[in-house]
């Protein structure tokens, strides 16, 4: 429970500040989310798909 907590509050500080100063990153992070229109989309540190280049 405490483990889902933290990561929680990780995450709502990751909305609220920068993603290079939020806490701890979800797993996800970095990893491929999708290609639309010739450009490719990854986790970003808090969640999102943001975007990253070309594909």
């Amino acid at each position: 429970m405490t483990r889902v907590i933290g990561t929680i509050g990780d995450r709502l500080l990751g909305m609220l500040l920068k993603e290079d100063r939020a806490g701890a990153c979800v797993p996800e992070h970095g990893s491929f989310c999708k290609c639309s229109n010739h450009v490719r989309y990854v986790y970003s540190c808090n969640g999102p798909c943001v975007k990253d280049g070309t594909c």
